[in-house]
């Protein structure tokens, strides 16, 4: 066996084939190696790829291996090379006879000759008693004689920890006759988050040699930096977007009292012509809402190392096709507030009353009507309209109501893009699981944020306050989803 190299960890990443191995190391990797493909055998050979560097030059190395093809025959042909005619058939017969079975045997003797933690990849619905292949890849990781850590994929869209924990009961009871696995975590190719990984991390810290442990930790400590300063990055995006989104506004000059007659006759379904003043200030609004939020998705996307076109065409064609006028009521101070889900039919009796007593037939100060800005980013939420009345109009911003369910959104997205494998190939939205929606809705509840305050001060204490809002609800989020990272 090789000399243990102190300026190098390697880290093997085995498994059936066609399980997901290159999948998850292009996740790992944060960029596209290897082949992926939907069959047997892509990855013929054994191949390596720095994961982390530190300023002294040791690496952490991951080895992408081909997969065990047949497994119950690899046991076999491994634990044979004992004898002499074992090792004949191993060496002589199987490379002229069946080049991909010899290779395969290759590639294990090197994950037993340099790795220092294997990490063993299965399909977590296949349990041994469901798989006959998986007590031949035990045999196989027994023979290789390194610690293991088996990753559950294929684990399907995330779920609630107390579900997922049925998983990973599953397997603790499958392995426990298996001495040199150290642990079992949740890592699915497709929906894992960066917090799992770091508690990978954490777990290869524990398997290591002794040896390896301070070169392991400096490793650890680099390639968590990048992780947190991409983290960073993304909480500073979305602080940005939010900015943008307070000191949003549009003025819309005093409405006539023809005006206020033809919303009335509107509201009331007589006529279908409506304030375009206000309808007008209300789409710029909006429009600029979805721009943020597309622009938010790209610049997120970019930071994470995904690649893909956004939402942008789909959040546009929802914007145009959700956009409902409705009002439930304008106060004395000239604010709206807008119910969900509330159409201009059903609203047309509260609109009439909203126009009059606004000053429909009064002092003149104006009609205010809300909107609701449904099914952005699959949140569907209502918004409110503040407005500021001034002596030739009305300034049109957006709400408290408002901007909590822009940051309810943008938290979601954040949350969609940090799940997002880079195996899967270019980022495509998709709706975010309910529970993440409750987890995210009850922490901004808790939080008793007042973003009329934030909206006055000066711009880089605004950012700085946003900013730390975000974290915090990241960090509470994260603690919520995945309390043993």
């Amino acid at each position: 066996m090789p000399k243990s190299d102190q300026f190098r960890i390697h880290l093997s990443l085995v498994s059936h084939t066609n399980i997901g191995k290159t999948t998850l190391a292009r996740t790992l990797l944060m960029r596209d190696v290897g082949e992926v493909a939907d069959r047997a055998h892509v990855t013929e050979t054994a191949e390596d790829y720095v994961l982390a560097r530190d300023r002294t030059g040791c690496e952490l190395v991951l080895w992408d291996t081909p997969g065990f093809g047949n497994s119950v025959a690899l046991a076999k042909r491994l634990n044979g090379r004992k004898n002499p005619l074992g090792w004949f058939l191993a060496e002589v017969w199987d490379r002229m006879t069946n080049k991909s079975f010899w290779l395969n045997q290759k590639a294990i003797r090197h994950v037993r000759d340099i790795s220092s933690v294997v990490l063993y990849l299965v399909n977590v619905s296949e349990l041994p008693r469901k798989a006959p292949y998986i007590p031949a890849e035990m045999q196989i990781l027994s023979w290789i004689n390194k610690p293991v850590i088996v990753l559950l994929n294929q684990m399907g869209k995330p779920r609630e920890p107390k579900e997922e924990e049925k998983d990973l009961e599953a397997w603790r009871e499958a392995m426990k006759d298996y001495p040199f696995v150290k642990d079992i975590l949740p890592m699915d190719a497709f929906a894992r988050c960066w917090v799992q990984e770091i508690a990978l991390f954490d777990s290869i810290g524990k398997a290591v040699p002794s040896d390896l442990l301070p070169t392991f930790t400096a490793l650890r400590n680099t390639w968590v930096k990048s992780r947190q300063a991409i983290y960073l990055s993304s909480v500073d995006a979305i602080a940005r977007h939010m900015w943008k989104l307070l000191q949003a506004h549009e003025f819309v000059p005093t409405p006539s009292f023809k005006d206020h007659m033809l919303s009335f006759a509107n509201q009331l379904g007589i006529v279908k012509t409506k304030s375009a003043a206000l309808e007008d200030a209300q789409t710029v609004l909006s429009s600029m809402a979805a721009d943020g939020l597309c622009a938010l998705t790209d610049k997120l996307l970019s930071i994470n190392g995904l690649t893909g076109n956004g939402v942008s065409k789909e959040i546009l064609r929802r914007m145009k096709a959700d956009w409902n006028m409705a009002s439930h009521g304008i106060n004395t101070t000239g604010a709206a507030a807008v119910g969900a889900g509330v159409g201009v039919a059903g609203g047309a009796a509260a609109g009439a009353a909203a126009d009059i007593s606004s000053a429909g037939l009064s002092l003149g100060l104006g009609t205010l009507l809300g909107g609701v800005l449904g099914a952005i980013g699959g949140v569907g939420a209502a918004t409110i309209y503040n407005s500021h009345h001034k002596k030739d109009g009305i300034d049109l911003s957006w709400s408290e109501d408002a901007l909590r369910d822009f940051m309810l959104e943008s938290l979601l997205l954040y949350l969609a893009i940090a799940h997002f494998g880079r195996g899967r190939g270019d980022w495509k939205a998709g709706e975010s699981p309910e529970f993440w929606k409750d987890t995210v809705e009850n922490i901004i509840k808790k939080q008793k944020v007042n973003y009329e305050k934030i909206r006055i001060i000066p711009p880089e204490a605004g950012l700085e306050q946003l900013a730390m809002l975000v974290d915090r609800y990241l960090t509470e989020t994260f603690e919520m989803l995945y309390p043993s990272a």
